[in-house]
């Protein structure tokens, strides 16, 4: 496979152009007279006019009148105006690329870059000119950036995928190659692209042996490019290729059959093309492939007519040009180019990175400031919360505290109504009798209810003392002020309280001496209720017989009340674990009292009773 012009794909090459019917003298008559943005506009279609008619210097001046009205121009769409003068690059490249000045070429091309990378028409001359030059890992490279462009609009993929196959081919991986071009055919022709056709037809010739398709190949070439631009470069590249086709099936009688040739019409017909293909080239000061490959055909083709001087001059010709065309001081010189454009780029992309990183630091920063902020705003409504559950639940505490204390208060009461009530009711019935009745009265039995009364008020002061000593530490705080306290002397308090009870026989057994842990009025209290109470059942039972018991038993105290009078059921016993039973003022402390001030000191109480037999109620204190 041979690698001609037929690499180039430029935008500027399309077959149907709005300049076609333009006459150059119109166009630069236009010119002249235009305000500064229609001269640009005019400037590169004058630039398109001299390329189409492969005047490529012309073309260059013309395409950097229209760069320098771009760059002096004052629009506020920078954006556009630095578009159109990447344009006016990109066509700058593509003449110097004609002309053979790889170098320029290259230099225009990569300004363009910088602005427009993802121009399709810019990614595959640059991709032609690497392949041009052999480097196909930096030709594959951008092809392959084209395709990705190319796919968001599915347009320019035959051309595409023809560069693909000279990439292909030059790697010798035929089927590959082979694959792509057929891709290119089907995507021309549905696409209605003649020029890109024609190259393609012109490629898979090259690629095929001696063959009749091959001919035809150029041939259907050949009429598409004869009908439109039968001077354009890649026309030419075309012709040579049909030239050495002829020039080597000189030797190949079948082939001559098949093309109705005899050796000498094949070689003179080679002559014939390729001395008219140099002319071309050289009337437009080409200086590329074209050229070089259609003096080295033409050298072959006088050794076949055994013409040895002008072979051998031509042959010279060829060399001399294909030496400048492919020193590596030139290749190294391209390659510069494109290094330079990327240390450029990469210098500006860390550039842009340390700002960038500059900027991320000043933003962490920031994020840190306010996340730092936020727990601390945080921090201060979760103490103040936190305060606020406190503070609520001191409140709460309180108030149960207070809703106690009433209750308490209420008890106080009811406690004064009932361990007062029976000495006072005492004294009274006896001044009464001693007011009323004192004739009822001997000194004997005056003398007995005197100190039986003083005996009573006595332990009645006694009473009041302890309660108002009791009343007094409850109106401070009304809890339970757990301590030690000796069973024996609460007995013995017991005893003087109910010291008048002469009838009533109390027995009071305490025989380890136990010392219970708990609070002394509370204690008091409940013993001296469930004795009021034991004392009230017995107004008709005989012998009556009140027995308190302390002793201890794994590790808890325990006290008992006993009388032998005639019982009760359990329903009358509800209120001392009913929680909804009320205090009666009239009818004294009762269960209720004895059950709430238990429960305040933890302390358990069980009742039994049986009729006939008496009543028991057990207290149990941990």
């Amino acid at each position: 496979m041979k690698n001609l012009l037929l690499l180039i794909l430029l935008p500027i090459f399309s077959i149907a152009q709005n300049t076609s019917d333009t006459t150059l003298d119109s166009l630069l008559t236009v010119f002249k007279t235009q305000e500064a943005l229609q001269q640009a506009t005019t400037a590169k279609a004058i630039g398109v006019y001299y390329k189409k008619n492969s005047q490529y210097y012309n073309a260059i001046e013309y395409h950097l009148i229209a760069r320098t009205i771009y760059s002096k121009l004052t629009t506020e769409n920078e954006r556009k105006k630095r578009t159109d003068m990447a344009l006016c690059d990109l066509s700058i490249g593509a003449n110097y690329y004609l002309i053979g000045d790889h170098k320029k070429s290259m230099e225009y091309y990569f300004k363009a870059y910088k602005v427009i990378p993802e121009n399709l028409d810019l990614l595959l001359n640059i991709a032609t000119l690497f392949n041009s030059q052999k480097n196909l890992e930096k030709s594959f490279y951008y092809l392959n950036l084209a395709e990705k462009v190319a796919q968001k609009t599915n347009t320019y993929l035959d051309k595409i995928w023809n560069k693909k196959s000279d990439v292909y081919f030059s790697k010798k991986d035929s089927v590959n190659g082979f694959k792509a071009l057929k891709k290119s055919i089907d995507f021309s022709i549905k696409e209605h692209n003649l020029e890109q056709l024609a190259i393609t037809y012109t490629n898979y010739g090259d690629l095929l042996p001696d063959s009749k398709e091959k001919i035809d190949l150029y041939l259907k070439s050949k009429a598409i490019w004869d009908r439109y631009q039968p001077d354009n470069l890649l026309a030419i590249s075309n012709n040579i290729s049909i030239a050495n086709f002829y020039r080597t099936i000189v030797d190949q009688p079948k082939m001559l059959l098949e093309n109705g040739l005899t050796k000498k019409e094949a070689i003179n017909k080679a002559e014939e093309i390729l001395l008219d293909q140099i002319l071309k080239c050289k009337k437009i000061n080409h200086k590329g492939q074209n050229l070089q490959y259609s003096l080295e055909c033409l050298s072959y083709v006088y050794e076949l007519k055994q013409d040895y001087k002008k072979a051998n001059d031509y042959f010279k010709e060829c060399v001399v040009l294909y030496d400048s065309l492919n020193s590596i001081d030139t290749k190294n010189k391209i390659l510069n180019v494109e290094s330079s454009f990327k240390i450029g780029e990469k210098d500006k992309e860390i550039q842009l990175n340390q700002k960038i990183i500059k900027q991320e630091k000043q933003q962490k920063w920031f994020y840190i400031f306010g996340i730092t902020m936020l727990a601390i705003i945080g921090l201060l409504l979760f103490n103040q919360s936190r305060n606020r559950k406190k503070t609520n639940e001191k409140l709460q505490l309180l108030n149960a505290e207070l809703d106690q204390a009433n209750k308490i208060k209420a008890h106080f009461f009811s406690i004064l109504n009932h361990d007062l009530r029976s000495p006072v009711a005492n004294l009274i019935h006896f001044l009464h009798l001693q007011k009323d009745s004192p004739d009822l009265l001997d000194e004997e039995t005056k003398d007995r209810m005197q100190n039986k009364t003083i005996s009573g008020a006595e332990d009645l002061l006694s009473s009041m003392e302890d309660i108002l000593l009791w009343s007094k530490s409850q109106m401070e705080n009304f809890r339970p002020q757990p301590k030690n306290i000796s069973v024996h002397q609460l007995f013995e308090d017991t005893k003087k309280v109910f010291s008048g009870y002469h009838k009533i026989q109390f027995v009071y057994e305490n025989t380890n001496d136990i010392v219970i842990f708990t609070d002394e009025n509370y204690l008091k209290t409940i013993v001296r209720n469930l004795t009021s109470n034991a004392i009230n059942v017995f107004a008709v039972t005989s012998n009556p017989t009140i027995i308190w018991k302390a002793w201890q038993e794994k590790g808890k105290s325990y006290l008992s009340v006993s009388d032998n009078g005639p019982g009760a059921s359990q329903e009358q016993f509800r209120a001392l674990y009913n929680d909804k039973e009320v205090v009666g003022i009239k009818s004294g402390l009762g269960l209720h009292l004895i059950r709430d001030l238990a429960k305040a000191i933890n302390c358990e109480i069980v009742v039994e009773s049986n009729p006939e037999k008496g009543t028991t109620f057990q207290l149990c204190l941990s």
